[in-house]
């Protein structure tokens, strides 16, 4: 029966035999799909790697500012409140106060 190290050992080879039959393949399979796609004259965007739709970008832009307070804290008016506008809340103050 092998031992601990032997099959260290052993996983090591195989791991290096691994990746230069890896790296050998991989040259064959670029070229094979360069070739395929000069073949049929395909684009970034019929593989789906082009620029995202219009409607993603618009759920990525900025959203402003609406409420600010006098230490330079700020929130959008979206998602949940943050702590320090609850803290002046609880405090007596109101939302308007905070309005930019």
């Amino acid at each position: 029966m092998a031992t601990y190290q032997e099959i260290v050992q052993k996983i090591s080879e195989l791991q290096k035999q691994a990746e230069e039959i890896k790296a050998r393949e991989q040259a064959t399979v670029i070229a094979d799909i360069r070739e395929k796609i000069e073949q049929y004259g395909l684009t970034a965007d019929d593989l789906g790697f082009g620029t995202k739709p219009a409607a993603s970008k618009k759920a990525t832009r900025k959203v402003p500012v609406r409420y600010r307070d006098s230490a330079g804290n700020t929130w959008t008016g979206r998602g949940k409140r943050p702590g320090w506008l609850t803290q002046a809340l609880a405090s007596g103050k109101n939302i308007d106060d905070f309005l930019i």
